[in-house]
């Protein structure tokens, strides 16, 4: 049995969570002058760059300690009450960096994650293992959206705080890739399809010419491939089919995530259709198999 395969596009490979921020971070500050007028080197004591840096954010962090402190003592229920800082950002000040501070979005992550991180339902997601309680709450949009925190914002939570907060936001950026409707899946294959495909063949082509891929490799016929389906995506004669039937396509639902020095990310949907009996079902052989947790099984022909 002939085998059509999309595990690779069913797969959600997420950017490691100790990620640069979204806002530049500009750091800017001014060297300890010269000795001048008579004094010698050692009756002038300056703070390195370094222990200024450090200085201001250790308080900074009590700052926001003593905030997210304040919140949860309100029992966490108006996040919206909380006061909202500027993004982090550094300037001169006479040779003193201004204190940085956080965005209201981060803090209130910040403080979900620590709320979070008190239930039973997140324990396993402390040990940063994807369960199915936390599954469901995040495909189900039951949690509220964890914004990308930088490592000063990560090291204001604990290990466990860290599990949870990179468990979370790995799951959700999974299954925001999801199609939610069978209209949705297909516009997005169109789109990968239109934006993808003309450099794909054009680098396809060239490598024929030039002698890098070789003819009997069978790249005439992916080219071939490739330009059908770019065709029918540019025409408008793709269409999609809801499948609900073992016997043309497997998938398989893992969502789990995993962590190592890299960061983070996560694993969704391996699938697999019968392509003998598909091309038979609907008498094409250009096809993409695919599957969504918010739609089922489907199939694409052109």
């Amino acid at each position: 049995m002939s085998v059509v395969s999309a595990a690779g596009s069913q797969m959600g490979a997420l950017r490691p969570v100790r990620s640069t921020p979204d806002t530049t971070t500009d750091v800017f500050v001014k060297k300890a002058a010269t000795a001048t007028g008579g004094f010698s080197p050692s009756s002038k004591v300056e703070l390195s760059d370094r222990a200024k840096a450090l200085l201001a954010k250790a308080e900074h962090e009590s700052a926001v300690a003593s905030q997210l402190a304040a919140h949860l003592a309100g029992g966490g229920r108006n996040p919206a009450a909380m006061t909202p800082l500027a993004m982090t950002r550094w300037t001169d000040n006479d040779g003193v960096p201004s204190k940085p501070t956080t965005s209201k979005q981060a803090l209130e992550g910040i403080a979900a994650v620590k709320e979070w991180a008190k239930s039973d339902v997140f324990r396993n997601a402390a040990n940063a293992v994807a369960d199915d309680q936390v599954r469901a709450l995040v495909r189900d949009g039951k949690l509220s959206q964890l914004p990308s925190l930088d490592d000063d914002q990560l090291n204001q939570l604990s290990e466990a705080e860290r599990n949870v907060y990179g468990t979370v936001r790995s799951l959700q950026g999974l299954y925001d890739s999801m199609p939610k409707t069978l209209d949705q899946a297909l516009a997005d294959r169109k789109t990968l399809v239109l934006e993808a495909y003309p450099d794909e063949i054009g680098r396809m082509r060239s490598g024929l010419a030039s002698g890098s891929l070789k003819k009997e490799d069978g790249w005439e016929d992916i080219i071939a491939s490739r330009e059908a389906e770019l065709a029918a995506a540019r025409q408008g004669t793709m269409k999609i089919h809801g499948v609900n039937d073992s016997n043309l396509v497997q998938s398989k639902g893992e969502f789990t995530v995993t962590h190592d020095g890299n960061g983070w990310s996560a694993r969704g949907i391996t699938v697999n259709g019968n392509a003998s009996a598909l091309q038979e079902t609907f008498g094409t052989k250009n096809m993409q198999v695919g599957s969504s947790p918010y739609t089922g099984d489907y199939v694409i022909t052109w």
